[in-house]
C-alpha cells in the first residue's frame, strides 16, 4: 500500500534563543558525505572508493526576511562558532505529527544580500560552515555530528569510536 510524503507543516528558527518566527523561513540542511579516497587496485574490475572515517564539509544556509543586526553581527566573527542554530519543525508523517529539532554550530562565514525591489520580501541569505550537527526526530538522534571532538552517530552507532580510541581521544 502507497504511504504519503512527510511534509513539513510548520517550524520555527532560535538564533541566540530569540525566536525568528515568521522571518526565518527557509533552512538548506547540511548534506552529510563521508570523505573517500579513490583506490586502483590490481585485479579488481574498476575504481573502488575508501571511507576514511572523515566528513566532506558540512555546509547549510539561513534565508531571514529581515535585516537583523544581532544576526548580522554574528558574519565573521570568531566567537559564532559559539552560538547554536536551533531548528524546530512540525512534520506531518500521515497519522500523526512528529516532532523534528536541529540543532546546529558553527562559523558564520557570509551573507548574501537578496535582490532589492518595492513589494518584496527584504531578505538576507547567511552561510554557515558546520561543525557541530545534531538532527533529532520525536527525541530520538539521528545523526550527531562534532566535528573538533571526532565525532559523528547515525542512529546511536559511533562511526568513529574506534578511531578515537586508536589516537586516546
Amino acid at each position: 500500500m502507497a504511504k504519503l510524503p512527510s511534509i513539513v507543516t510548520d517550524m520555527n528558527c532560535f538564533i541566540k534563543e530569540t525566536s525568528f518566527a515568521g522571518i526565518a523561513n527557509k533552512v538548506t540542511l547540511p548534506k552529510v558525505v563521508s570523505k573517500t579516497l579513490d583506490m586502483v587496485l590490481a585485479g579488481v574490475a574498476g575504481d573502488i572508493e575508501r571511507d576514511i572515517g572523515k566528513l566532506e564539509k558540512l555546509e547549510s544556509d539561513i534565508t531571514i526576511s529581515d535585516y537583523s543586526s544581532m544576526v548580522l553581527d554574528l558574519i565573521g566573527s570568531r566567537s559564532s562558532r559559539e552560538e547554536t542554530l536551533t531548528l524546530r519543525g512540525a512534520l506531518d508523517v500521515g497519522d500523526r505529527i512528529s516532532t523534528l529539532v536541529v540543532n546546529m554550530q558553527g562559523y558564520w562565514k557570509g551573507v548574501e544580500f537578496n535582490e532589492f525591489e518595492p513589494e518584496k520580501e527584504a531578505t538576507t541569505k547567511f552561510s554557515i560552515a558546520v561543525e557541530v550537527y545534531t538532527f533529532e526526530l520525536d527525541g530520538k538522534e539521528i545523526i550527531h555530528i562534532d566535528k573538533m571532538n571526532n565525532i559523528y552517530r547515525v542512529n546511536g552507532k559511533d562511526r568513529n569510536k574506534e578511531i578515537r580510541q586508536a589516537l586516546a581521544q
